[in-house]
């Protein structure tokens, strides 16, 4: 209650410290409550610390933990649906099986029809037992898929589910025919790219015969064709074993194409021989009928023309008719033919047009001849050869180009020398009394050296001597012997071969065979007049003999060149005492079997280019087939 003024100065002033030192106390004491209230901001290694802390903590494990994966068939856990085939049920889940990727729309439509029977089912106002309801959820696919299919149905249900399918020659089809019928759209498409990759030469009478006994429209149509095809090119590679699951209907129709790769007639003749056979001892002599008409017994040889008159399945009057109609293009003889046949119930002959074995393959025919020696009789002779085999190669499907590669002299030299482009042809036939021109030697050498075929009748010629010879590019060499040394009469050994002993080495070097060899084939007869000495560059082989064990036909033991000892105008003589021999038929066995090696040969070159040059090969034909 004291007055200020009674104060003395001195007392004011000493009170004045003293009230800010307690302004002081209260604003640090706020200031303490605030930072308790408000954190401080975070510093980099403080955020950083925090954000790297995690919280891992492992679900528990539950005794039911197998009972939550993926839905399967196999096990049928929370299925809403089943299959029935046969007597074999699936229990399958209808979102999974009629959705998705790899659904079948089949299944889809049966869901959908299936829930609106349910809901009649369940109307109040009838009356339904568990086996109606049980139907109701049901699709029996017994009588939609064959038989045949039914072991390879749970390969679709897998695939549907996980994707996982591996394909080959014994599932394509019939999984194709599932999903043909059940119209799943992505394992139809997987079937028919696989059919196009494993179609090969063994697996193409699997997937023939089943397309034939499983599918049907356009699709079989393209899947047929295509295995057909590749049987037909490779016909010569099959046994009748792989052969005896087609339909004899189908086989016969194999039968009867003019591109079927054989050498001669007479292969079809034993084929069928074996078949027939075959189907008559299981008491299906009908079918084997189909397999006879597909033989053109005109084109068989004498030989074997005698043996088909000995099968009683073969009308006689068919065999008259088929050497008549043989290479004749009579066409009232023709028709006159088919009315006998049709008047007396008899099945009409195959046509007599002839095989292809030359389908496909360029023929380089080479003669070596002094065109100016006009008085010579074997300018004539080697003419007349090369043209005849050129026109019968041309006669079975493949193309012959004629060239004289005679060494001309340099003032009638053609200064261009353009001659035949090698890289275009397959084989070459070569004929060579005189010494061809250095340059088409060479030409001949670097063919051979690219995989080319070449088969040359070796009797006495230019290539029996100089580089052809000196690099041993020619397999058989022959020789004169002594003038007093008389002719020999010689025929075609038998197929068993005996041992050739060449010359003063005495080395042994034959290629002996049980079973008459390929080349021989449709060759009844060879005959000829000779008195030469043969020798063989070493490791080559001997494919066919003359009866004093001379070699006939030789193979190169490292390149495409086959030699034929024999005289060139047997190819087309008709001698009063040896008659017509098949010297024509053996050169165009030969020729067909070096132009299959040589093509054989060139295809593994390129794909050997392919592979370097990183390139993927093209595909040609195949099935192209939609859903």
């Amino acid at each position: 209650g004291k007055s200020r003024e009674n104060e003395t100065p001195g007392a004011a002033e000493r009170s004045f410290p003293r009230t800010m030192t307690s302004l002081s106390v209260v604003d640090r004491s706020i200031e303490a409550t605030m930072a308790t209230m408000i954190p401080p901001l975070p510093t980099p290694a403080t955020w950083q610390a925090k954000r790297s802390a995690r919280v891992d903590v492992p679900f528990p494990e539950l005794p039911s933990d197998a009972d939550t994966e993926l839905p399967s068939w196999r096990t049928g856990l929370h299925s809403d649906w089943r299959l029935r085939l046969g007597p074999t049920e699936f229990q399958i889940h209808k979102v999974l099986t009629g959705h998705g990727p790899r659904a079948s729309a089949f299944l889809c439509s049966a869901f959908t029809t299936g829930q609106q029977l349910a809901g009649q089912a369940f109307s109040p106002s009838e009356d339904c037992d568990s086996k109606v309801l049980n139907r109701v959820n049901e699709t029996d696919l017994s009588h939609i898929l064959p038989e045949q299919v039914w072991p390879f149905f749970s390969q679709a249900l897998d695939f549907i589910y996980s994707e996982d399918l591996v394909l080959n020659e014994e599932n394509a089809v019939p999984l194709l025919r599932c999903a043909d019928a059940l119209q799943i759209r992505s394992l139809f498409l997987r079937c028919v790219e696989s059919i196009n990759d494993i179609l090969t030469v063994p697996t193409a009478p699997r997937i023939l015969s089943d397309s034939v006994s499983l599918l049907g429209g356009p699709l079989a149509d393209q899947i047929i064709k295509a295995a057909s095809d590749v049987i037909a090119e490779h016909f010569d590679q099959y046994e009748v074993e792989d052969l005896r699951r087609l339909p004899p209907s189908t086989l016969a129709q194999i039968l009867r194409r003019d591109d079927i790769s054989i050498m001669h007639e007479n292969e079809i003749f034993d084929f069928v021989v074996e078949m027939a056979s075959s189907l008559i001892s299981s008491g299906r002599g009908d079918e084997a009928q189909q397999l006879w008409q597909g033989i053109r017994f005109g084109a068989l040889s004498n030989n074997y023309v005698v043996r088909a008159a000995q099968v009683d399945m073969i009308p006689r009057m068919t065999l008259i008719w088929s050497k008549v109609l043989n290479r004749n293009g009579n066409h009232a003889l023709q028709a006159l033919m088919q009315e006998q046949c049709l008047s007396e119930g008899r099945p009409i002959p195959a046509p007599p047009n002839p095989r292809k074995p030359f389908k496909d393959m360029v023929c380089a025919v080479m003669y070596s001849v002094d065109t100016d020696a006009r008085n010579d009789q074997d300018v004539e002779r080697n003419i007349t050869a090369a043209t005849l085999v050129a026109e019968e190669i041309e006669f079975l499907g493949g193309k012959a180009i004629l060239e004289n590669i005679f060494a001309r002299p340099p003032s009638v030299r053609d200064s261009t020398e353009s001659g035949i482009i090698m890289e275009q042809v397959d084989v070459a036939f070569v004929l060579a009394p005189w010494t061809p021109s250095e340059k088409r030697i060479a030409r001949l050498i670097n063919f051979v050296d690219q995989g080319g075929g070449a088969v040359l009748l070796s009797f006495i010629g230019g290539l029996s001597k100089g580089v052809w010879r000196d690099l041993e590019y020619e397999p058989l060499i022959t020789g004169k012997v002594g003038d007093d040394t008389p002719y020999e009469d010689v025929y075609l050994s038998s197929p068993t071969f005996a041992s050739l002993d060449v010359g003063t080495v005495g080395t042994k070097r034959s290629q002996d065979t049980l079973s008459c060899p390929r080349i021989l084939c449709g060759v009844d007869s060879i005959n000829g007049r000779r008195r030469i000495k043969s020798t063989l560059v070493e490791g080559a082989k001997v494919l066919a003999k003359w009866s004093d064990g001379q070699p006939l036909v030789v193979q190169h033991p490292e390149k495409n060149v086959f030699s034929i000892s024999q005289r060139v105008s047997r190819i087309f003589e008709l001698d009063d005492d040896r008659g017509h021999d098949d010297t024509l038929q053996l050169v165009l066995n030969v020729m067909v079997q070096a132009g299959k090696e040589a093509k054989r040969l060139r295809s593994l070159r390129r794909l050997s280019v392919a592979r370097q040059g990183n390139n993927d090969a093209t595909l040609t034909g195949g099935v192209n087939v939609s859903l």
